[in-house]
C-alpha cells in the first residue's frame, strides 16, 4: 500500500482523501488509483476485489495509463467514480476521496 495515509479534509461534509504519486520509480497511474482506494478501504490492494472494488469494471487500466503516464508536461486530469470513491488522476498522482460515514 501507499506510504501516504488517508487524511480528513475539512469542508461542509467530512471527506477522507488518499494521494498516491505515480510515474518514475512509482506505480503506474492505474495502480496508484488502486493503492489510493485500498488506503481508504483499509485493506491491501490485492484484497480490493473481495471488497467489491474492481478497477477494470469502471475504466480500462491500460487506457488510463496511456492517457496519463509519461506526460508531466501535459495538462491531463482524469476524473471518475470507482465503487463510490471519487478519483482524480493527474500527471503526477492519483487522489481518491470518499465521504466519511
Amino acid at each position: 500500500m501507499s506510504s501516504v495515509p488517508a487524511e480528513p479534509v475539512g469542508s461542509r461534509s467530512t471527506v477522507e482523501t488518499a494521494r498516491v504519486p505515480h510515474g518514475g520509480s512509482g506505480p503506474s497511474p492505474s495502480l496508484a488509483v488502486v493503492e489510493a482506494i485500498a488506503d481508504l478501504a483499509g485493506c491491501d490492494p490485492a484484497d480490493l476485489a473481495e471488497e467489491g472494488v474492481v478497477l477494470y469494471d469502471h475504466v480500462d487500466p491500460d487506457a488510463l495509463n496511456a492517457l496519463v503516464a509519461g506526460r508531466p508536461d501535459a495538462d491531463v486530469d482524469v476524473s471518475l467514480t470507482v465503487a463510490g470513491y471519487d478519483v482524480r488522476v493527474g500527471p503526477e498522482s492519483a487522489v481518491a476521496r470518499r465521504p466519511r460515514d
